[in-house]
């Protein structure tokens, strides 16, 4: 009985002292894998590299760092495990029995790093084959002052389609929209009669925009009648552009006399910031200016002068992936797209949509509660 109970007692010291040595192992380990995921791992990518070519020098020049540089390396991820990684011998540095540990490890960090590289980036790729690319045009004033805006307001909300923009003259749109090569358009230009679609959205306010020198610097309103003999710098004869200034001016009783024409609306209010005449352009067109105080806006006590945006589309864009999901958008976010609109844009937009019934299906169809309310 008592070489039992002695026998029971030895068994039970052995087992506490077992049990003892597998948590401290465990705790060691993690202790060590912790460590390691501290480790900086271009220290690794070194003491790697030192570790199979067996020498600093062969190392430095395959890293193109210089030898003091190796050896530091060294020395500082030493310093972090608090062991000695390398001894120098006749045949180069040879690994200690912790280097040889470390190597293992850092063989396999370095492998799943390695994995972790290719697999983000073939996830990237994969995601980029199922984006939605919608190509739409822009007349240059709604490209360069407007779409920029527009486009980021979209991407908040739609980061998987893609947006490609073709800025050109309203004709040259209207032959890429006809030809598919442009699911849309959005222009600032009236047409009697096209090829496609032409839908309306919303009216934006135009001013008559004078340089610094001109007498009605500070003036908030003139007559129409005093535009009478003013120098305007227009478009050239033969644009759309040049028919809605005649058109809009004509209105209110003026017909210019002396004109300076430009092809670019750019080129336009350089012009005006000149001092070499006056000119008649949408808000959103001389915001930057006008806040910069290179130009005055000027509006007429008779009315409100304006410019209209219409869409260019046809019954194949609709069935371009990505194209009603960003008409959505346009239909939704027509408050916060607008600069200076002289009516509700989101009103205006809905009941033209709603006259289209293609349009209106198309929305309907492709959401899930219906976008057009009364």
């Amino acid at each position: 009985m008592l070489i039992d109970k002695g026998l029971k007692n030895l068994w039970q010291r052995g087992m506490h002292h077992y049990n003892t040595l597998l948590i401290v192992t465990a705790l060691a380990y993690s202790s060590c894998k912790r460590t390691l995921m501290m480790l900086n791992p271009h220290q690794l990518v070194i003491f790697q590299t030192v570790a199979s070519e067996g020498s600093i020098s062969r190392a430095a020049d395959i890293l193109y760092l210089t030898q003091p540089a190796i050896s530091q390396h060294i020395k500082s991820l030493e310093r972090e495990l608090g062991v000695t990684l390398f001894v120098r011998g006749r045949k180069g540095m040879a690994l200690t029995k912790a280097g040889e540990v470390l190597l293992d490890y850092t063989q396999q960090l370095l492998q799943l790093s390695q994995e972790a590289r290719q697999a983000v980036k073939q996830a990237a790729m994969t995601e980029k084959r199922h984006m939605e690319n919608v190509h739409l045009g822009a007349t240059p004033g709604v490209g360069s002052c407007l779409l920029p805006r527009w486009s980021k307001l979209f991407y908040r909300q739609y980061s998987a389609i893609s947006l490609s923009v073709k800025i050109a003259s309203t004709p040259n749109l209207v032959h890429l929209v006809a030809g598919h090569q442009l699911a849309f358009a959005i222009i600032g230009d009236h047409l009697q009669k096209s090829l496609i679609e032409v839908t309306p959205l919303w009216d934006e306010e135009a001013v008559i925009v004078v340089g610094r020198e001109h007498r009605w610097w500070g003036r908030p309103f003139i007559r129409a009648d005093e535009l009478m003999g003013e120098t305007f710098v227009m478009r050239e004869e033969s644009s759309l552009a040049r028919a809605w200034e005649m058109q809009s001016l004509a209105e209110f009783g003026v017909l210019p006399q002396a004109v300076v024409e430009f092809t670019a609306p750019s080129a336009i209010k350089q012009a005006v910031i000149a001092n070499m005449g006056i000119a008649l352009l949408p808000c959103f067109s001389v915001q930057q200016e006008v806040s910069l105080g290179q130009l005055y806006a000027v509006r007429l006590r008779e009315g409100t002068l304006s410019r209209a945006f219409r869409l260019l589309w046809t019954p194949v864009s609709l069935k371009t992936p990505g194209v009603t999901t960003l008409l959505r958008f346009l239909v939704s976010h027509a408050d916060e797209l607008a600069f200076h609109p002289l009516q509700s844009p989101k009103r205006q937009v809905q009941e033209t949509f709603q006259q289209s019934p293609l349009l209106a299906q198309a929305l309907v169809e492709n959401s899930e509660t219906p976008l057009m309310r009364s």
